[in-house]
């Protein structure tokens, strides 16, 4: 079990940082599109880039400079920000020092809620007003097998709290 928790520390930090990333780029392709500045660039035929911080070198390469692209860009950047800082927190159940905890039962839950609720519907209202086009059938099994399966485990999570609930009251 200890292998287990230094993974899913290792796995923690390193998605929360990816979550971060994500976060961070959506807050920054929001601000550059909206405001402009030295970071963004026109390109020819409403095309846009956004640079590196400081840099001449492209970022984000847009192909179209209009409210539904940019908006269809930050959200999509935004919910995979999102995803990746509650799959960070189901690593975070599994680095507790007690494996079933109603913390550690309530990250899994937020991560099933995520891809067997919210990311359908967003993804349902994204393929409706997208201009790209992205594989949304595909996008929305994906999400919805990793939901149930996360599903499964917190149904198991949650057993493993009302035994450990019992047991604690038994000592």
């Amino acid at each position: 079990m200890k292998s287990v928790k230094i993974i899913a520390s290792i796995l923690e930090k390193i998605v929360k940082l990816i979550a971060l990333g994500y976060l961070f780029t959506a807050f920054y392709t929001l601000v550059n599109c909206a405001f402009g500045g030295s970071f963004f660039e026109m390109l020819d035929k409403n095309r846009f880039a956004i640079n590196f911080p400081f840099t001449t070198k492209h970022f984000l390469l847009g192909s179209a400079y209009t409210f539904e692209y940019v908006a269809e860009m930050v959200i999509g950047i935004g919910v995979y920000g999102l995803f990746f800082w509650v799959l960070g927190n189901v690593f975070k159940a599994f680095k507790q020092e007690r494996l079933f905890t109603k913390n550690g039962l309530a990250y899994l839950k937020q991560f099933y809620w995520f891809n067997l609720g919210l990311y359908p519907v967003i993804a349902i209202i994204w393929s409706m007003i997208s201009i790209e086009d992205f594989p949304f059938i595909a996008m929305i099994i994906a999400h919805s097998i990793m939901g149930i399966f996360i599903y499964f485990m917190s149904a198991i999570f949650e057993q493993g709290v009302n035994l450990q609930n019992e047991q604690d009251l038994y000592i």
